[in-house]
């Protein structure tokens, strides 16, 4: 693991130490960044859209938790359009969807 090394957490505000870990943070998949006090926001294009992700930097991060965490956030921004995308094809549609269509042919 890489810490950014030359300083140390009692030397540095939150926000400083976020931001000497965002300038070391290399993402391939990074579209645009905002960096707000301990937050780094990165915004990802996909072919499903633009994703936001944000992650609150703590004074235990380093560069490769973050990138861990970046990861494990786009991993789940795909895992959440696969299912729907598997709910489609299985032609699934929501409880309450099937219940508007039995109550509509009841009063119909």
């Amino acid at each position: 693991m890489t810490k950014v090394n030359n300083f140390t957490s009692q030397a540095l505000s939150l926000a400083d130490f976020t931001q000497d870990l965002y300038e070391c943070l290399e993402l391939p998949y990074e579209k645009d960044s905002i960096v707000r006090g301990n937050l780094i926001t990165v915004t990802v294009e996909t072919e499903h859209g633009d994703f936001k992700m944000s992650v609150a930097v703590r004074f235990d991060d380093t560069v490769e938790s973050l990138k861990e965490r970046f990861d494990a956030l786009l991993a789940q921004e795909y895992d959440i359009i696969d299912s729907y995308q598997k709910w489609e094809a299985d032609n699934y549609e929501h409880a309450l969807v099937i219940q508007g269509r039995a109550f509509d042919s009841l009063t119909c």
